[in-house]
């Protein structure tokens, strides 16, 4: 019996060394740099290498002050309403897409375009869009005799050209991964609802939603994580302005650390997004098994109602033929 289990243990080592190649690049392009970022949080590190440790003092700071919380109100007020939007636009375009019965493939090809450009561009190209002197957007507001707006000296008009530009951007994302789940969904349950007569409003939030939830919370949870991390859109259309009414975490911490020398003080920014980040992904990854749970359900009810349509067919035929003889 010895051999056997020496055997064995050989043949799990080997799995182990075959292993540690993956997990090592892991160690030392994810583990070290999150592991050094934190020590840096808790030194007053400069950009001149000097720091000495001084705990959650940098923390301390950071939530004392006006601008960071600003910076972190705009993070989130950006992550929630871009999110929404690009779900609520993408999920319509993905229903328009998949009843359309010509130059579907154009259309999803059309529609991914704004995905392809990088953030920089895509920052560079909204902001002449919404210039105040020559930008077509104002343009048009001079056409239709509608006053000319402050896009980038106010508040509210700042942080609606940037959600306008990441949404134009991002929608497609939202809207690739719903359509994809469309075209996966069983068709049992929606045509025994059309059937039994369901309005088309009564489809949509009985049967189509509940089934696309697990596809829904995954792509919210994707570009939910993304969302947080904002900063080439802003940096390049507003730079955090009017003030840092605009500001978001991530530039906050470019400005901070790389701007004014101090690296201590962005890295526990950075820190304090990342906790924020992690706590929102537990929470929508829980709401993701219940979705996947009810979506299992939902399979399951489907496919009794198929071997009902298939009793049913068979019960009706066996009485034509015995009614024939």
């Amino acid at each position: 019996m010895a051999a056997p289990q020496s055997r064995a243990a050989g043949g799990q080592w080997h799995k182990h060394l075959l292993l540690s190649p993956p997990l090592a690049f892991f160690a030392a392009f994810a583990l070290f740099p999150l592991g050094f970022t934190i020590y840096v949080s808790l030194s007053n590190w400069s950009i001149t290498g000097e720091h000495r440790f001084i705990g959650f003092g940098n923390y301390a700071t950071i939530l004392a002050s006006d601008t960071f919380r600003q910076s972190f109100l705009n993070t989130v007020i950006f992550a929630v309403v871009t999110v929404l939007l690009q779900y609520v636009l993408g999920l319509t375009l993905a229903l328009l897409v998949y009843r359309s019965t010509r130059g579907q493939s154009a259309l999803r090809l059309l529609l991914l375009v704004p995905m392809m450009f990088t953030p920089v561009v895509v920052g560079f190209v909204w902001k002449t869009m919404f210039d105040p002197s020559y930008g077509p957007i104002s343009w048009l507001f001079d056409l239709v005799g509608l006053p000319q707006v402050p896009w980038f000296s106010e508040r509210l008009p700042a942080v609606t050209a940037i959600v306008v530009a990441d949404v134009w951007q991002w929608t497609p994302f939202m809207f690739l991964i719903l359509f994809a789940a469309l075209r996966s969904l069983p068709t049992a349950p929606l045509e025994a609802a059309m059937v039994d007569g369901a309005s088309g409003r009564r489809l949509l939030f009985d049967h189509l939603l509940p089934m696309l939830l697990p596809a829904s919370m995954t792509a919210i949870l994707l570009r939910s994580i993304e969302a947080f991390k904002l900063f080439d859109v802003v940096y390049l259309m507003t730079g955090g302005g009017p003030g840092v009414k605009t500001s978001t975490v991530t530039l906050s911490a470019y400005f901070t650390g790389l701007r004014s020398g101090d690296l201590g003080t962005a890295a526990a920014m950075t820190t304090m997004l990342l906790i924020v980040v992690l706590i929102a992904t537990l929470v929508l990854l829980r709401l993701l098994v219940w979705a996947g749970r009810r979506r299992s359900r939902t399979d399951v009810a489907a496919q009794q109602v198929e071997r009902d349509d298939v009793d049913l067919t068979d019960t009706v035929d066996s009485l034509v033929t015995t009614e024939v003889r």
